[in-house]
């Protein structure tokens, strides 16, 4: 079970991004809201969302009146195009040279209310598929082709041909093994119109399709041979080795067989655009799903409009799958006879068959190399417009900008492009050094910046660029100023004000940064300093704290008693002698801070004292030994010993409690 969903969720990631899931499917439900994604309770396939495979149309439910419970999901909604002449779906990651089945499915129900559906054209990259058109509301209708796809991707194109507005409601691709359908080539598809692939299976209208189908087939009941019954094996089927078309055990299953010697019946393509010129392809599938009496003999001619394609009488394998195939010319009506041989005794049987219109593939693409380079600048900057499809052909629906070359049996290249105004945004993309044809370029009045590449020089066989009036910057290379000079190559490159070259020196271009930018990289570094200078002060501080508790320093009480001060000490601790307090008998007071922020006093001996030094001394020594009074702190320094060596003492003297009066000695 974990497996199971794990694969679920690959194919799902796959798809949902325009990829095949690993089973090389893509299956698309058209008209889902954007990135959804299910999983069919009968087919276990995985359906998703048009995102990513087209950029046009609107979705749309269909009528009420069609919703029926019986109804699959996939077509109660659908996707339109009411703009545009083409619009196209791109399939990418595909294998080139490689066979693949393409499906598309149309549920009309009368989503617009108009109540008669539309017709229009399907394209297939370049090539003419089909016309679309259904006129029952009610009904489902699907075509599918077999291609060798000629590049990794595949285009399918819905065409407005003024009779309403395309719509689709599925798109599938799968993958084919390069030896089935031996008929498909680079040169030819098979085209399936009108569900024309049959079992013969029970009358329930039953259909026969994925899981039971691996190549995910869509067999349909045929009931159109008159007075048949159904027989079926008991047994299990096997594929014969020749088989070429791999057709599945459970559709060769059952079989169609008469009372009668013969199997009639016609077939009508019931197709507008087949006529005389049109070729159609069959195959039809036998085998012998009854024990056979020893003496009975099952024995048939296989004979297409009075034409018989066995060589010699056919008898059907027991149990094995056998087909016969052959190309008719183009009828309004075919008829096809199984005729039991003069040596029968049984009569003839017929598992199923498959018709397909033979579809020549005449068109020439764009050269696939110019066409990836064309999607992918349009990827890069975001054109709409009408760029879709093909760039090139058919010329009816040609890349608005573009100007291609046609030769009688080669791709298209890409000779011009026009992109003047485009509203191009961002840097030139490295996806025009692809187009190796280009002869003119102008990509003026744009928003192009940074700088010109290189590469441009290197388009040989560029003869004009225009890159005027952009936001392009740097210099230009020289490659480019060297064509220009010589003549080969006429460059404009005017209005582009931070380019420089052609005796332009260049400078370093300051840019505006608007404001929020601005506050964006400022704040948080004015935020990372202001964090950094508090982490630092709380480090010393608590350094400090550290030392002052090793010292015996740790708070005021530990300067009871005496503490020696350089005079640069002093000259700091009360600002350079700034701030004058008091006045005593010795000379001036002044204030001062500890580095613990206590305040103290610092007494300085004036020279025009009337006491001495000693007498000043012994007032110090005093104080060193009282020690009862209330802390205030106070220093003296003696006249002349203004020195940076000198030591000095600070004293603590304890004053009456609450006393307001300053001491200063």
């Amino acid at each position: 079970m974990k497996l199971c969903v794990a694969v679920l969720l690959f194919y799902m990631f796959q798809v949902i991004h325009g990829q095949p899931d690993y089973q090389g499917f893509i299956s698309i439900d058209c008209g889902i809201p954007l990135n959804s994604t299910y999983q069919d309770s009968i087919t276990n396939i995985v359906y998703v969302s048009d995102y990513g495979f087209i950029t046009t149309g609107e979705n749309r439910i269909i009528s009420s009146d069609y919703m029926e419970p019986s109804l699959a999901k996939r077509y109660s909604n659908l996707r339109f195009f009411p703009h545009g002449p083409r619009n196209c779906y791109t399939l990418r990651s595909l294998v080139m040279g490689n066979k693949y089945l393409v499906r598309a499915s149309f549920y009309y129900g009368n989503y617009d209310g108009l109540g008669k559906p539309p017709v229009f054209d399907l394209y297939l990259g370049t090539n003419y598929w089909h016309e679309v058109n259904y006129s029952d509301a009610g009904a489902f209708n699907w075509m599918d082709i077999i291609l060798v796809v000629p590049t990794d991707y595949l285009q399918v194109c819905l065409v407005n041909k003024g009779m309403g507005n395309p719509f689709i409601s599925g798109l599938d691709l799968r993958p084919l093994n390069t030896t089935l359908y031996p008929e498909v080539n680079a040169s030819q598809s098979l085209v399936l119109v009108n569900s024309n692939r049959f079992h013969m299976g029970p009358t329930d209208n039953s259909i026969i399709r994925y899981p039971s189908d691996p190549l995910d087939r869509i067999w349909t009941t045929y009931n159109a041979i008159p007075n048949c019954t159904k027989i079926s094996a008991t047994s299990p089927m096997h594929n014969n080795l020749r088989d070429v078309y791999d057709v599945p055990p459970s559709v060769m299953q059952n079989a169609a067989t008469v009372n009668s010697s013969r199997i009639d019946f016609s077939w009508n393509p019931s197709d507008p655009s087949a006529n005389i010129n049109s070729k159609y392809f069959f195959i039809f599938y036998f085998a012998e799903l009854q024990h056979v009496p020893s003496k009975a003999v099952r024995q048939f001619d296989i004979i297409v409009n009075n034409k018989t394609w066995n060589s010699r009488p056919y008898t059907p394998t027991f149990l094995f799958a056998n087909y016969f195939s052959g190309v008719v010319q183009g009828m309004e009506n075919y008829s096809v006879s199984l005729v039991a041989t003069k040596n029968a005794t049984l009569p003839p049987i017929l598992n199923a068959m498959e018709m397909y219109l033979v579809k020549p593939i005449t068109a020439v693409a764009t050269d696939p190399e110019d066409a990836r380079a064309m999607m992918a600048i349009q990827d890069n900057f975001g054109v709409v417009k009408n760029w879709m499809g093909d760039p090139c052909t058919p010329k009816t629906f040609i890349w608005r900008g573009l100007n291609c070359s046609y030769p009688p049996a080669n791709p298209s290249e890409i000779m011009g492009l026009n992109l003047s105004s485009f509203g191009l945004v961002g840097a030139i993309s490295t996806n025009f050094r692809d187009l190796k044809a280009l002869q003119y370029l102008d990509l003026s009045h744009n928003k192009l910046s940074g700088p010109i590449p290189n590469f441009i020089g290197e388009l040989s066989s560029l003869m004009f660029l225009d890159l005027s009036s952009n936001d392009l910057s740097g210099p230009i290379p020289y490659s480019l100023l060297q064509r220009s000079q010589n003549g080969s190559l006429s460059l404009r490159v005017g209005g582009n004000p931070n380019l420089c070259g052609n005796g332009t020196s260049c400078r370093t271009v300051r840019k505006k940064i608007n404001g929020t930018l601005l506050a964006a990289i400022v704040v948080p570094i004015v935020i990372a300093i202001t964090l950094f200078v508090i982490l630092f002060l709380l480090r010393q501080a608590l350094k400090g704290k550290a030392k002052r508790k090793a010292t015996g320093h740790e708070d005021g009480s530990a300067l009871l008693g005496s503490r020696e001060f350089s005079y640069k000490e002093l000259k700091h601790i009360t600002n350079n002698f700034s701030q004058e307090i008091g006045k005593g008998g010795f000379g001036p007071v002044f204030l001062g801070y500890l580095e613990n922020g206590n305040p103290v006093a610092v007494k300085v001996r004036s020279e025009s004292s009337s006491q001495g030094g000693k007498e000043f001394l012994a007032e110090g020594s005093t104080l060193d030994q009282d020690s009862s009074q209330e802390l205030s702190f106070f220093g003296w320094l003696l006249q002349g010993q203004k020195s940076s060596g000198s030591c000095l003492r600070v004293h603590a003297r304890r004053e009456p409690a609450g006393s307001s009066e300053s001491h200063f000695y």
